[in-house]
């Protein structure tokens, strides 16, 4: 612990001790905590020995009037200048956190998570832009000037002592060897791209746990090309500007989330496909269907048909009477089945096939009320035939409800559709709701011929719908 005139100037605790001097890790200032006012602060000053050196002393003021003028969330904020019997200082805000090398250390793991990765790289990148923004080159990015608070894990970039500004190009800079580019260390032309290289050779510390290691290789597939062109040794093969670096990674993450949609769209779309061809597999071919069901025997082609059978034929035809919902009296089906024997014409077949009919209404009126079924080989009129197969116009006016409900939704939905993406997923909800209404049209259906017919009233009924609504027309839907 130290204490100086600064503590008994600027507590308003004086019975307290309010400097503590910190661990210095450079050569030519002393750095200390000093709480002022109940806050802490940091103070930075020239060593005792340099302290009235003019050139550090203008270097303090240089930093101090470049710092002073920033203000952005990731940048340290620089608060006074001062001097006393002791010389020059200078207070900063006091980051409560490590810097990254000490960070590392104390996490090694941290930085494995791309979450927390792509934080720091877009946060580093913002504070950077930022600063060439106001004129301002950094020129010291090391992992000792880039602290990350303890609270968040923010960046907080500190230290502009070696900073460049358009105001003070007469002064020159200093740096670290170790992540100083080229053109530092040749005393070539700094700029932006000077920056960008000090920041790739910190990932590539990052990347190696903290260890001094050039190897490229070490980096994530995701970031290997954007450090390989941020520690380029010639200027020109590196990002011109850190806008250019920002683009570079937003356009790759454009790329790859855009290759992970249209993965998922295929797939997507293969499971569509395989689905609708056991959909279609398990729909019984119409032509079989129509087989199944028995033809109307009152019609007049029916009874002609019926007439060219042999006599066998029309025998079994008066048994499987017998065996059916309908009685017949003993003398009735004797003297119909001698006048069916001896019928020579259609004609006269047709009408002793309607006598046998009068008789079954005759004998049991009450048993005509009762359902028909389909393998009955009773006589069905055609409209009773008709009402089978026929989508009733409640069903209709359900599918046109729930149809037009579905459209509108989506036309809500999707407002504006301006890019390829949009299109797609309307696309894949309009055959999604297609597939919804078709399949509420076919479980309303008793039998297979129902459901053919059912599903073809409630496709034109969907693609009806379709047509009177809002949504794109060239996304038209077919069978």
């Amino acid at each position: 612990m130290e204490t100086s005139d600064f503590a008994h100037e600027m507590s308003l605790d004086s019975g307290q001790q309010v400097i503590e001097k910190l661990a210095s890790t450079g050569g030519t200032c002393d750095t200390y905590r000093v709480r002022i006012n109940g806050k802490w602060h940091f103070m930075k000053r020239p060593k005792a020995e340099m302290a009235f050196n003019p050139l550090l002393i203008t270097a303090f003021e240089r930093e101090f009037d470049i710092g002073y003028r920033l203000e952005h969330q990731s940048l340290v904020r620089y608060i006074d200048k001062r001097s006393d019997e002791q010389g020059v200082y200078i207070l900063t805000e006091m980051v409560d956190g490590d810097n990254l090398d000490e960070f590392i250390s104390k996490n090694p793991d941290f930085f494995k998570d791309k979450r927390n990765l792509k934080e720091f790289v877009t946060q580093m990148l913002d504070v950077l832009d930022y600063l060439h923004n106001n004129q301002v080159l950094h020129l010291d990015l090391t992992p000792s000037n880039i602290m990350i608070t303890r609270v968040g894990h923010k960046v907080k970039l500190v230290d502009l002592g070696f900073a460049y500004s358009d105001c003070y190009q007469s002064i020159a800079a200093g740096m670290t060897r170790e992540y100083a580019a080229p053109e530092q260390l040749d005393g070539g032309e700094v700029g932006p791209w000077t920056d960008i290289y000090s920041f790739g050779k910190v990932l590539l510390k990052l990347f190696n746990n903290g260890k001094s290691q050039d190897a490229v290789q070490s980096v994530p597939s995701y970031y290997r090309n954007f450090v390989k062109k941020c520690v380029e040794r010639t200027p020109d093969q590196r990002f011109a500007t850190v806008a250019d670096a920002q683009h570079s990674l937003s356009r790759k993450q454009i790329i790859d989330k855009l290759i992970v949609r249209i993965l998922i769209s295929i797939v997507t779309l293969l499971i569509l496909i395989i689905w609708g061809i056991n959909y279609v597999g398990s729909i019984e071919d119409p032509q079989t269907a129509n087989k199944n069901i028995t033809k109307p025997h009152n019609s007049i082609d029916s009874i002609e048909n019926m007439a060219n059978h042999d006599s066998a034929q029309e025998k079994k035809m008066i048994n499987d009477s017998e065996s059916s919902n309908y009685q017949i009296s003993p003398q009735n089906k004797q003297n119909q089945e001698a006048n069916i024997n001896s019928a020579s014409s259609a004609t006269e077949h047709k009408k002793a096939t309607s006598d046998l009919q009068a008789d079954k209404h005759q004998v049991f009126p009450q048993e005509q009320k009762a359902q028909i079924s389909v393998d009955t080989k009773g006589v069905l009129s055609e409209k009773e035939q008709i009402k089978i197969i026929t989508a009733p116009e409640a069903l209709k006016s359900q599918l046109h409800a729930k149809s037009k409900t579905a459209f509108t939704t989506l036309e809500h939905k999707y407002v504006v559709i301006d890019d390829y993406k949009t299109r797609a997923d309307l696309l894949i909800e309009i055959k999604n709701a297609r597939l919804r209404i078709l399949e509420f049209a076919k479980s309303q259906a008793s039998d297979n011929r129902s459901k053919e017919e059912y599903y073809k009233a409630a496709l034109d009924i969907v693609n009806e719908e379709y047509e009177h609504s809002n949504l794109p027309k060239k996304l038209k839907i077919s069978e």
